[in-house]
């Protein structure tokens, strides 16, 4: 059920660009849902799409083979020409992001049957390199500066919270320690605070009498902000949402829920953004 705080957002005022992707392919569109580009069309999964910084390309994760079965990162062009395996191994890699810069790809990995880590490589899958830290890294993000990686894991697979550590593998933080997952992480483009979904509010890790569930077999995740040191937890909104992204004014948030919606981070102004002919808009990106 949407939770509507204040009046709705404008969503004819939005300006840039959106990309997400189905259970199936990927689509860009104009940020108020207009003018969608269908820029997949192959068989089998193909997701978890991320802009480079200057719009003209998009990293993703094929999984035409099988979910986790040899998942591959891809990169193509804007329009969906030109896709390019980068990643080249039998090992999983998926979660990729862009460096400010637009030179170097982060992403996670469980190839040489080692632990999930988070690995750097160059835009063109060369230079290729593991971050060095023990922790387990899924889904990792890129600062705005540049310096520093954010990332849903921990000490194991079994912890999820939301940490940073330095590019270099230095400087490991905990921002976030919730009994239940805390994950996909996404940073304010001032580098000041990360967005990121968690189950804290799911019946099944709270106890409060309005613990939410989804009604279906997973959990209840919404939508929450936290300073990047840790200080300043929030939640947006306790309405579904498993995917955050942020405007690139840092005005507003987008979030894949039961719809792809917009509001902001104080939790006020909820509204829809309806593309036209697609539903089920999962992992969101949004540019200038």
């Amino acid at each position: 059920v949407p939770v509507l705080v204040g009046d709705p957002i404008d969503v004819a005022s939005l300006s840039g660009r959106i990309l997400f992707s189905t259970e199936e392919d990927m689509y860009t569109a104009n940020a108020d849902g207009t003018g969608p580009i269908r820029v997949t069309r192959r068989e089998g999964p193909e997701f978890d799409p991320a802009w480079a910084p200057d719009g003209s390309r998009i990293v993703y994760r094929d999984s035409r083979r099988g979910i986790n079965h040899d998942d591959e990162i891809f990169v193509m062009n804007a329009d969906g020409t030109g896709p390019t395996n980068l990643t080249k191994d039998p090992g999983n890699d998926w979660g990729p992001d862009w460096s400010p810069d637009g030179t170097t790809i982060v992403f996670n990995s469980d190839r040489d049957g080692l632990p999930m880590g988070g690995f750097l490589m160059n835009a063109d899958g060369l230079h290729l390199r593991r971050i060095p830290t023990d922790a387990y890294v899924e889904y990792p993000a890129w600062s705005p500066d540049g310096t520093r990686i954010a990332f849903m894991g921990g000490a194991s697979a079994a912890e999820y919270d939301i940490w940073v550590v330095d590019v270099d593998g230095t400087n490991l933080v905990q921002v976030t320690d919730s009994p239940g997952p805390d994950g996909w992480p996404s940073w304010s483009p001032d580098g000041t605070r990360i967005a990121f979904t968690s189950v804290r509010d799911d019946c099944s890790y709270s106890e409060a009498p309005d613990c939410r569930t989804t009604g279906d077999i997973g959990p209840h995740h919404d939508v929450w902000v936290v300073n990047a040191d840790g200080t300043g937890l929030a939640r947006v909104t306790p309405e579904f949402g498993q995917f955050v992204t942020w405007s690139p004014d840092g005005e507003y948030l987008l979030v894949s829920g039961f719809d792809l919606y917009v509001i902001r981070p104080d939790g006020t102004g909820r509204a829809s953004v309806d593309i036209a002919g697609v539903s089920g808009a999962l992992f969101p990106d949004w540019i200038a």
